[in-house]
């Protein structure tokens, strides 16, 4: 209710700054946009009249105003400091409006130290291609994201992926599994981190952040545009990486900190010719530290090449590629409790940093992905993106640990899990995007298709029963030599060395129909088809699991501009799905689960930009969901359903220049609606039922010590079910961060100190989060 109260007051005071600030007829109004040298619109660009005290700057959509101008022949300028000052004569004539564009001679990349050293909003960035797979503002779209910049990663010097994804309202990030592979959970569903750039890639290692450019959290089942396989019913998360640009840039920055910290990254770009259609961007990092547990440790590498070119004025390329290497032990160590835990921190607390296995228990991942897209304008109103992208693992020897208590004694069982995992992923996209008009109806559309192919190569798996240890007791050396000894060989019974191959096809399409500025409506629709060539165990020649099915997903929204450009409400209606291999009673195949939200809200952009705040309610229905049949456990029908609904809140604020706000709530209330065991619980895993953080920080911007700044933030989940039947829960927590820098043009200072109250907690699976802890951070900016 306090953010609804807030939202309207800042409405009134809109609606009261429009009335008071009403124009006089009898004078006239300056506009227009403020572009780079590359075409893209620059906010926080300072606009005057030459020898006047009339200035402004443009807002983050790069649109300047200048009101109450009287009659006459004026010389307005564009400036912004350290950068040459561009004017043009401009004629006022009263009652009217006279344009005025300005094109800067710098890139937006190179411009953006300045916008973000003149206190700007810097974390209200919502520009993004990805979420409706066309342009669209943010006031214009009827769905909700969130967006994490390479702004706010900075200040808050992230190191880790699932950190900066903590900055969202309503998500969770903490889960971790032994690979460092990484989920979210949203509105009440696990989502897996496989979206780059708009396109899948199945990532299941640590992501390194030393090439993102931003991470964008999309709300909402989103199988219209996206298909299935790499998102939820909650959202899925797109990471998007670093993009060559116009001019000579070199960032290398050094981290040490906490449990040995010690990391290094380069971000090299450049032109190629003099022309600047040959752009190259490479990034380059290594990460090594110690675990804050007993054993473990990361050495991990990480090397991004990205190369555009302009062909014409028509015609542009861009490739990129990247390549990691992980190694080290067990990512995180967890435990299962043991069966009568009620109260998970008082049993498990004081095993908080044993993990019961020794640093010999090493796995590596090599992996990389691939991708490559080519555009081309066939006329001012027409163009077509075509995309391919590519990625995989190949994994040889990795290992999982787990730990599980013998209930009613001071012991537990050592059990390891040996992998040799051959993974990749192959997919092309096409792309038709346009502008065409219906008498005064403007219509902006997306057709589209793509193939996915997730391809499994032969893989082994083995489980090996260690041995039972005094949880006590100092941890056994593993001898690893005499461990490899131990796995059994694969077996026709075990069925645990195998490959699988499943296709995936889409046709999609869109519509966003502007019936007027200030009302438009979105109607989408996709057609989805799997054929799954299924499993073969390659021992025995078995095949399992082979099934054709194809769907439709339909995808609504509206949204009506209360104040253009300031104040939108919006509504939607999303769809995801599932396929399933199972069969029933009569071997007939189940049809996809149904996902299907429905959600309104409000967005505003107020004060050019300086607040920015989303609401919305959510309801989601998961239908069709396979559930064991009551009668004949052996079997599966498929008739369950499962809840989700709640309320977001998202601000965004920049009440003075160098104050910058971000702060977010997320109520969820997730329930198993019918089922076979269990209706009226929380799913396991789903997430706490409330969901805060915030973020403030403040920066001198002008001064001897411009550029000095210092931040805290406050990051809060409540309790979190560990099981379907709501028998256990994880601790609800809440983590303080802080971080304080000194930001010039040659270099910048940072030094962060995270969970500074040194709060124990967990995540869904169980995982021990990291105790207090710092980083220094110096970047050297060539």
């Amino acid at each position: 209710m306090r953010v609804i109260a807030f939202a309207m007051a800042c409405l009134f005071l809109v609606l009261w700054n429009n009335t008071a600030n009403a124009q006089n007829a009898a004078h006239g109004i300056i506009k227009g946009r403020v572009t780079a040298e590359d075409g893209t619109l620059v906010p926080g660009v300072g606009v005057r009249l030459k020898d006047s005290r009339k200035q402004t700057t443009s807002n983050e959509s790069g649109i300047y105003t200048l009101r109450n101008i009287a009659p006459g022949t004026y010389t307005v300028e564009a400036f912004v400091a350290g950068h040459e000052v561009i004017s043009r004569p401009v004629t006022v004539v009263a009652g009217q409006t006279v344009e005025a564009d300005f094109q800067l001679t710098a890139s937006r990349q190179t411009l953006q130290e300045v916008i973000v050293a003149g206190g700007r909003n810097k974390f209200a960035k919502k520009e993004t291609d990805f979420v409706a797979r066309m342009p669209l503002k943010n006031l214009e779209n009827p769905q909700v994201y969130s967006i994490v910049g390479a702004e706010l990663m900075q200040e808050q010097v992230i190191l880790d992926y699932k950190d900066a994804i903590k900055n969202v309202a309503g998500v969770n990030s903490t889960e971790t599994v032994g690979n460092g592979r990484t989920s979210t959970i949203i509105r009440g569903f696990r989502t897996g981190n496989f979206i780059r750039n708009g396109m899948t890639a199945n990532q299941l290692v640590t992501v390194d952040v030393s090439n993102l450019e931003r991470i964008e959290v999309i709300k909402g089942p989103s199988g219209t545009l996206f298909g299935t396989g790499a998102i939820s019913y909650g959202g899925l998360v797109n990471r998007v990486t670093k993009k060559p640009f116009e001019t000579f840039k070199t960032d290398i920055s050094l981290t040490a900190g906490s449990y040995s910290l010690n990391r290094i990254a380069i971000d090299l770009n450049a032109p190629l010719n003099d022309e600047k259609t040959a752009l190259l961007r490479v990034n380059f990092g290594r990460h090594a530290m110690e675990s804050f547990q007993e054993a473990g440790f990361k050495r991990n590498y990480f090397l991004s090449a990205a190369f555009s070119y302009k062909a014409s004025e028509r015609l542009s390329f861009l490739v990129d590629l990247e390549m990691f290497r992980n190694h080290g032990t067990p990512s995180i160590a967890y435990l299962n409790p043991a069966a009568g835990v009620t109260d998970y921190k008082e049993a498990m607390g004081k095993y908080y940093k044993r993990t019961y296995y020794t640093n010999d228990l090493v796995s590596t991942f090599p992996g990389y992905n691939v991708f490559a897209q080519m555009n081309y304008k066939i006329s001012s109103n027409w163009n077509t993106t075509t995309v391919f992208s590519t990625g995989g693992v190949n994994a040889r020897n990795q290992f999982q640990f787990t730990g599980t208590w013998r209930p009613g004694k001071d012991s537990l069982t050592r059990t390891l899990q040996k992998y040799s995992h051959n993974y990749n992923t192959i997919q092309l996209q096409q792309n038709l995007n346009g502008t065409f008009h219906t008498g005064s109806i403007k219509h902006r559309v997306l057709v589209g298709v793509d193939y996915l192919a997730d391809i499994t190569q032969p893989t082994y798996t083995s489980r090996l029963l260690l041995d039972t240890v005094s949880a006590s007791a100092p941890t056994r050396f593993l001898m690893m030599e005499k461990i490899y000894s131990m796995f059994p060989a694969p077996t026709v019974q075990g069925n645990n060395y195998y490959k699988s191959h499943l296709d995936r096809y889409g046709i999609y399409a869109s519509d966003v129909i502007n019936f007027t500025e200030r009302l438009l409506l979105m109607l989408s629709l996709r057609w989805d088809r799997v054929d799954n060539l299924g499993t073969t165990y390659l021992l025995s020649g078995n095949v399992t699991g082979r099934f054709s099915k194809s769907s439709f997903s339909p995808k609504f929204g509206a949204v009506y501009q209360v104040i253009k450009d300031q104040l939108s409400v919006f509504a939607n209606y999303q769809n995801g799905f599932t396929y399933s291999a199972q069969t029933d009673k009569q071997g007939n195949l189940f049809k996809p689960e149904q996902a299907n939200q429905w959600e309104g809200g409000v967005k505003a952009e107020l004060f050019q930009s300086k607040l920015n705040v989303t609401l919305s309610a959510y309801d989601i229905s998961v239908t069709d969901k396979l559930r064991s049949d009551p009668e004949d456990p052996a079997f599966m029908i498929q008739d369950g359903t499962q809840k989700s609904k709640g309320f977001e809140a998202e601000v965004i604020a920049n009440p003075f220049p160098g104050l910058n706000i971000t702060a977010g709530y997320g109520f969820n209330e997730s329930e198993i609606t019918k089922a076979s065991a269990n209706v009226g619980k929380r799913p396991a895993r789903s997430g706490g039922k409330h969901m805060g953080n915030a973020w403030i920080s403040y920066r001198l911007v002008r001064g001897k010590v411009q550029g000095l700044g210092i931040g805290g933030g406050l990051f809060y989940n409540s309790e979190t079910a560990f099981d379907d039947a709501n028998t256990l829960f994880f601790p609800s927590y809440a983590l303080v961060n802080g971080t304080v820098f000194y930001d010039r043009p040659g270099y910048r200072i940072g030094v962060k100190l995270d969970n500074i109250s040194n709060t124990m907690y967990w995540g869904p699976w169980g995982e021990p989060q990291p105790l207090r802890n710092y980083a220094v951070n110096l970047v050297i900016k060539l």
